[in-house]
């Protein structure tokens, strides 16, 4: 009886059931209930939120009931046959380009890899300036990314050769990217140094509002030393053709 509602107990009086006929009264009440939808939990437990689902970081609002749509079309079929392949066009100048050595091959021969000279030394980085130092910095960099993806295409496709001469070069790239920072950090030490010897100088002014240099005149103790100096000339060449003569 619990299960049939207040509705259907009201109805199963004590008359109602002996008129009917026991059970027979039962049944004719089941069959005579309204349907009601099944639930194991209580209707106002039932989520309600419009934002359930949704993202909590990004804050994106539940999107609802999406309706997937497709096309009544086949769907395109590959093509394994290679003579039907269209050819991919590609500008010369693409910046991909500059993962790859100027034949533009993935993997090139030991023999190619071995044709390289040596590497910098830092005596020679000395007298190079900073945009030279710029432009050779850069190279070794260009260099070092074709050297790793030609090493990637190695490891997928296992030639078998072409590690130890890769490896080489590589070293001497590194060795001259090294000698670059040697020579800067002199330069920067040198840098250093200078700065403090004409923080001391009085001719020389740091603040930026004036000329940097602004050299001392001259003693006159100097000047007339140089004077007597011209003076003296005339007779130091006189001397010396006398002296030409005598040994004549």
């Amino acid at each position: 009886m619990r299960g049939f509602g207040k509705t259907t107990a009201a109805l199963l009086s004590r008359s109602h059931v002996q008129h009917m006929g026991g059970a027979n009264a039962i049944r004719s009440l089941i069959a005579s209930a309204p349907p009601r939808s099944f639930h194991t939990s209580h209707q106002y437990a039932i989520p309600r939120n419009r934002s359930r689902g949704a993202s909590a970081l990004r804050r994106q609002p539940y999107p609802g009931r999406v309706s997937l749509q497709y096309l009544r079309d086949d769907l395109p079929q590959p093509v394994t046959d290679p003579d039907k392949h269209t050819d991919v066009v590609t500008s010369p100048e693409h910046g991909l380009w500059g993962f790859f050595n100027k034949e533009r091959v993935s993997i090139p021969t030991p023999e190619e890899d071995h044709r390289h000279g040596r590497a910098w030394a830092v005596e020679e980085l000395r007298h190079k300036s900073w945009d030279d130092l710029h432009k050779l910095w850069w190279a070794c960099v260009k260099e070092r990314n074709i050297l790793a993806t030609q090493q990637l295409e190695r490891e997928r496709v296992k030639p078998g050769y072409g590690e130890s001469e890769a490896y080489t070069r590589n070293r001497l790239v590194r060795d001259t990217q090294r000698a670059i920072k040697h020579a800067l950090t002199e330069r920067y030490y040198a840098w250093q140094e200078a700065l403090r010897v004409a923080e001391s100088d009085p001719n020389i002014d740091l603040s930026g509002k004036g000329p940097a240099f602004t050299p001392q005149t001259l003693d006159s103790g100097l000047s007339t030393e140089r004077v007597s100096d011209k003076e003296r000339a005339p007779d130091a060449v006189s001397n010396s053709k006398d002296a030409k003569r005598l040994e004549l």
